[in-house]
C-alpha cells in the first residue's frame, strides 16, 4: 500500500481516519475495525480518484493473491456496516461491476502530508495483516511433506536474509521460557522514511538477538499481530518483554526511543539521538540491553553503513508485503553494490518467496560459484539450505541430501569457530534435513535432526520456532507409529501456539492431533478435537485466514471423526461435499484420501461394487507420494471388495499388481508391510491354500503387535480371527480375540470379533451382548445378525 503521508488524517462526514495511528473515529468516539477492514478502508480512500480492482485490493491488504473474492466481499460488508452503509445505497463504497470497488464520499485531508521525494519507492506504514512470508500450515494427512518443504523454503529464505553475528552475553533479566518481542516502529518523519516502520523494528530485534536476548523474529511478530487482529500489540503481554520503539526526525537529527515492559509490569526506557537513524537505533538498543543486564554488541562505525541501511530498507519492503518494491530497490542499487553477495542473495530470495523456483535456483547456484570456498561460510550454508529445500520439493533426494549435508557442515563449523551466532540458520538447515530423512523413511536420523533444530531455535530466542519443532516432532511420531507420543507432543505444541496467539498454526496441529487419536481408537476424543474448529462457518475465523486447501482438509478430518463415531451417513455427505468442492488437478492427494474413506464406508455397508470403485479412485500417484501406507491400505480395500463381490480373478490381478509394487518399493516400513502380508494371505485363501493364508496372517498379526498401533492391531486382528473361525480353529481365534478385548468397548470391530467368538463357542447370551455392543459402537453401520464368512 502506498500511503499519502506519515501524518495524513482524512475526514469524511462524521468520521476521521488516521492511518498511521490506525484509528477510525466517529464524532470523536473510536470505531472498532478488524485489521483487514481497516486496511481496505485506507487503500480505497488513498485511491479514491479511481475504482480499485479486486485483485489489486487483495494484494494490497493481504499481501498475497490466494485470498478468495468471498473473503474480500465479507470484509467490504463489515466495513460498510461499520460506516453505516449496510443497506443497498452504497453511498460510501460502491461495487463496480467486473472491476472491484470505489470510495464515493467526499473526503478532506485534515492534516497534510509531508512532501515526498521524487523517484523514491514508497512503502506503506504497513497493515499488520499483510505478511508475505507466513508459511502455510501443512496439511498433515495429505501432501504433508510437500507442504512442509514449501514452509521450510520460506523459513530458509528468511533465515538467510539477515547475516547475523552474535556475541555472548551475561544475562541479567531472566527470560526463562519466554522471549522478547519488538513491535513495529512508530515513525514521525517524511514519507521516504516510512520503511523504518518495519526496517527499524527488524534492526532492533536483530540487535537484541546479537546480545543473546531471546527475541522473536520480525516475521513471527507480524504473524502474531495479524493472527490476534491486534495492531497495538496489547495481546502479546504473555511474552517476557514487549518493546515499543518510536523514531522522530527533528532538526536534521533522529531521536529513537524504546519503551520496554515486562510480563510482571516492570518498565525500562532508553533513548538516543544521532544524525544517522541506524546509529541512533543501535545505541538505544545497547542502552536498553545495559539496563536489562546484557552486554552490548560490537558497534559499527559511527558514520553508519550505507549498504546496511539500504538492505534494511529492502528488508522492510519485504516484511511489508511489497516484494515488487523490494525488487525495484535491488535492481536500482548503486553500481558499486551490484556484486555484493548480500544483495545477490536478497534478489534470489525474492524469487524463492514469490514461487519462481527455477529463477531462484539458477541465481543461488550462480552465487554459490562466485563465493570463495573458504569464505562467508554462513551465507554459503544458507544458500545450500534453500537449494536443499528446492531439490526436496523436486523429489531430487540425492541432490537435496548433498546440499543439506554441506549446509549443516558449513554452519556447524561457523558455530564452532565463532560461537552460536548462526543458531537460527543452523536450526533451519537441521529442520530441512529432518524432512528429507522423513521422506526417505530414515526416521532415527530425522528425530536427531529435529532435536538439534529445537535446541538451536531455543538458542536463537525463536520460541515460535521451538513450538514448530515440537509440532514437527509430533508429526514424525505419527510416522514412527507412536501415536501416544504424538498426542503429547502435538497437544504441547497446540498449547504453545495458543499461548502465543499463533492462530494460523492451530488448524494443522489439530489435524495431526485428531489423526493420532484415531490411531489410538480414542474416537470420542477425535470428535472433540474437531469440535474445536467445526463448524468452519462459525469457528473458522478463530484460526485466522483459512485457504480453500485447509478448509477442505479440515472438512475431511471432521468427516473421518464422524465416521469413526458411527455417524457414517453424515460422514458420507461431508466426504462427497469435499469432492464436489475440490479440483482434481490441484488437490489430488486429498481427493484420493477421501476416496479411500468412501471405500471403507461402502465396504462396511456391504456395498462391495462401490467400495471397489472408490478404492480404485484412491490409487493415484499423489496418494502414494503422500504416504505409502495409505496407498497400500486403499489397495487392500479394493482387493477385499472384489473378493467379497465374488470377483476372484480381478482380486488376484490386483494382488499381483500390489505385490509387484511392493517388490520395487525403494523404502520399506513395517506398517505398509502389514497390508502387503494381508494381500498375500488373500491370494493364498482364494487359491484354496488356507494353511498358508493363516500362516501369513499370523505373521501380519505379529507385525501389527510389534508396531503397537491400536488401529492396525484391531483391523488386522479382525481379519485373522474371522479366518481362524472359518477354518474351524476356534481355540486360536479365542486367543487373538482376547488380545483385542482391550478395545471391545471402544471399537465396533473388536466388539464384533468378540461376539463371533462367543457365537462359535455356543455362548448365546454373551454373543447377543457383544453383538449389541458392536452395533452400539458401529452407529448407523449395519452389523450382521448371524455368522459371516471370512473378510479380508
Amino acid at each position: 500500500m502506498a500511503g499519502k503521508g506519515a501524518t495524513t488524517v482524512y475526514g469524511f462526514g462524521e468520521f476521521q481516519l488516521n492511518p498511521l495511528a490506525r484509528e477510525l473515529s466517529r464524532n470523536g468516539a473510536p470505531v472498532e475495525l478488524a485489521a483487514s477492514a481497516f486496511d481496505c478502508l485506507v487503500y480505497l480512500i488513498e485511491h479514491r480518484e479511481r475504482p480499485v480492482g479486486k485483485d489489486e485490493l487483495i494484494s494490497a491488504v493481504w499481501g498475497r493473491t490466494d485470498v478468495s473474492d468471498n473473503l474480500l466481499a465479507q470484509t467490504i460488508v463489515r466495513l460498510r456496516r461499520a460506516l453505516g452503509d449496510a443497506g443497498t445505497e452504497q453511498r460510501c463504497i460502491k461495487t463496480v461491476a467486473r472491476v472491484g470497488y470505489r470510495w464515493m464520499l467526499e473526503t478532506q485531508v485534515v492534516q497534510p502530508a509531508f512532501a515526498q521525494d521524487e523517484g523514491v519507492p514508497q512503502v506503506e506504514a504497513v497493515a499488520q495483516d499483510t505478511f508475505v512470508f507466513q508459511p502455510k500450515p501443512p496439511a498433515l494427512r495429505r501432501s504433508m511433506l510437500a507442504a512442509l518443504v514449501v514452509s521450510l523454503l520460506f523459513a530458509a529464505v528468511y533465515a538467510g536474509w539477515q547475516l547475523l553475528g552474535s556475541r555472548a552475553a551475561q544475562a541479567g533479566f531472566q527470560f526463562k521460557r519466554s522471549a522478547a518481542v519488538v513491535l513495529p516502529v512508530e515513525v514521525q518523519a517524511p514519507d521516504d522514511w516510512k520503511w523504518l516502520h518495519l526496517g527499524l523494528m527488524d534492526l532492533i530485534a536483530t540487535r537484541l538477538r546479537d546480545a543473546k536476548v531471546p527475541t522473536e523474529s520480525s516475521q513471527e511478530v507480524l504473524a502474531l499481530l495479524k493472527d490476534n487482529d491486534d495492531p497495538s500489540g496489547a495481546k502479546l503481554a504473555s511474552f517476557a518483554l514487549v518493546i515499543r520503539p518510536h523514531a522522530l526526525l527533528s532538526g536534521g537529527r533522529w531521536q529513537v526511543h524504546l519503551d520496554a515492559r515486562s510480563q510482571d509490569g516492570r518498565n525500562w526506557k532508553s533513548e538516543s539521538s544521532a544524525s544517522d537513524v541506524l546509529v541512533a537505533a543501535r545505541a538505544a538498543s545497547d542502552l536498553l540491553l545495559a539496563q536489562l543486564g546484557y552486554r552490548g554488541v560490537t558497534a559499527p562505525p559511527a558514520t553508519g553503513d550505507a549498504l546496511a541501511e539500504y538492505m534494511q530498507r529492502v528488508d522492510a519492503t519485504r516484511l511489508a508485503g511489497q516484494p515488487q518494491i523490494a525488487r525495484e530497490l535491488l535492481e536500482k542499487a548503486p553500481p558499486a553494490w551490484r556484486d555484493n553477495p548480500e544483495l545477490a542473495y536478497a534478489m534470489a530470495s525474492l524469487d524463492c518467496a514469490e514461487g519462481h523456483g527455477e529463477s531462484c535456483e539458477q541465481k543461488l547456484k550462480a552465487l554459490l560459484k562466485q563465493l570463495p570456498e573458504n569464505q562467508q561460510p554462513v551465507l554459503r550454508g544458507q544458500i545450500l539450505t534453500v537449494l536443499g529445500a528446492i531439490y526436496l520439493g523436486q523429489h531430487q533426494t540425492a541432490d537435496s541430501q548433498a546440499a543439506l549435508g554441506e549446509a549443516v557442515q558449513k554452519l556447524e563449523a561457523a558455530r564452532d569457530a565463532h560461537g552460536p551466532s548462526n543458531s537460527h540458520a543452523l536450526a533451519t538447515a537441521y529442520l530441512n534435513r529432518a524432512y528429507l530423512h522423513q521422506t526417505l523413511w530414515q526416521l532415527e536420523e530425522a528425530t536427531a535432526d529435529l532435536g538439534r533444530a529445537r535446541v538451536n531455535y531455543s538458542l536463537s530466542g525463536d520460541l515460535v520456532g521451538v513450538a514448530k519443532a515440537d509440532q514437527a516432532m509430533g508429526n514424525l511420531a505419527l510416522r514412527r507409529a507412536q501415536p501416544d507420543a504424538a498426542v503429547t507432543l502435538l497437544q504441547h505444541a497446540y498449547d504453545q501456539f495458543v499461548g502465543m496467539g499463533m492462530r494460523s498454526m492451530l488448524p494443522a496441529t489439530l489435524d495431526g492431533l485428531a489423526y493420532a487419536q484415531q490411531m489410538l481408537l480414542k474416537f470420542p476424543d477425535e470428535l472433540s478435537t474437531t469440535d474445536r474448529f467445526w463448524p468452519l462457518e462459525e469457528k473458522g475465523q478463530d484460526f485466522g485466514f483459512l485457504g480453500d486447501d485447509m478448509r477442505h482438509e479440515l472438512s475431511m478430518v471432521r468427516a473421518c471423526a464422524l465416521a469413526d463415531n458411527g455417524r457414517t451417513a453424515e460422514a458420507s455427505t461431508l466426504f462427497q461435499k469435499v469432492l464436489d468442492e475440490t479440483d482434481r488437478a490441484k488437490e489430488p492427494g486429498l481427493r484420493a484420501e477421501v476416496s479411500k474413506w468412501q471405500a471403507r464406508l461402502a465396504l462396511d455397508h456391504g456395498d462391495h461394487d462401490h467400495a471397489a470403485t472408490f478404492a480404485a479412485n484412491a490409487l493415484v500417484p499423489a496418494l502414494q507420494e503422500d504416504d505409502q501406507r495409505d496407498y497400500a491400505e486403499a489397495w487392500l480395500i479394493r482387493i477385499s471388495a472384489l473378493q467379497r463381490a465374488g470377483k476372484a480373478d480381478q482380486a488376484k490381478h490386483e494382488i499381483t499388481a500390489m505385490l509387484d509394487w511392493e517388490a520395487h518399493r525403494p523404502v520399506k516400513d513395517d506398517w505398509t508391510q502389514v497390508y502387503v502380508l494381508r494381500a498375500q494371505a488373500a491370494q493364498a485363501w482364494i487359491d484354496g491354500d488356507r494353511s498358508r493364508a493363516l500362516e501369513i496372517l499370523q505373521r501380519a498379526m505379529a507385525q501389527a503387535d510389534q508396531l503397537g498401533v491400536p488401529e492396525v492391531i484391531v483391523d488386522t486382528g479382525k481379519s485373522y480371527v474371522l479366518a481362524l473361525l472359518e477354518a474351524g480353529k476356534v481355540d486360536q481365534a479365542v486367543a487373538i480375540s482376547g488380545r483385542l478385548s482391550s478395545w471391545s468397548q471402544m471399537d465396533w470391530r473388536a466388539a464384533w470379533v468378540e461376539a463371533r467368538v462367543y457365537q462359535a463357542l455356543g455362548q448365546n447370551a454373551s454373543w447377543e451382548k457383544s453383538r449389541g455392543m458392536a452395533q452400539h459402537l458401529a452407529g448407523d453401520r449395519p452389523v450382521p445378525t448371524a455368522s459371516t464368512g471370512f473378510e479380508f
